[in-house]
């Protein structure tokens, strides 16, 4: 049965996230699988997150021009998959042109 009431969409553009895990930053360059406003699937290529681990995640959108924007936000995963892990965002984003500083 389906719980959503967002639409997703099969969209793949890169993800540039970042977390904290044992004690460190780590950063990863990912893709999405299907994005929405509310979340996201993150193709993880093989790297995992547990449930629950807070991330910072900036998402490329390219435009007809020929340019684009990163869309900023911060998220929570919660799902993991055997192909990547479900991110629920937590409703605050923020557009801007030039590749983002994640520190967190």
């Amino acid at each position: 049965m389906e719980r959503r009431v967002v639409t997703r969409y099969n969209l793949q553009v890169p993800a540039h996230v970042e977390t904290l895990l044992g004690g460190g930053l780590q950063t990863f360059e990912w893709k999405t699988r299907d994005v929405s406003s509310s979340g996201a699937f993150l193709l993880t290529e093989g790297q995992m997150l547990e449930n629950g681990t807070d991330i910072k995640v900036n998402l490329f959108l390219n435009s007809f021009s020929g340019t684009g924007s990163w869309v900023k936000m911060n998220g929570r995963v919660v799902r993991i998959e055997s192909e990547g892990v479900g991110v629920c965002f937590d409703g605050h984003y923020q557009f801007v042109s030039e590749v983002p500083d994640l520190d967190m």
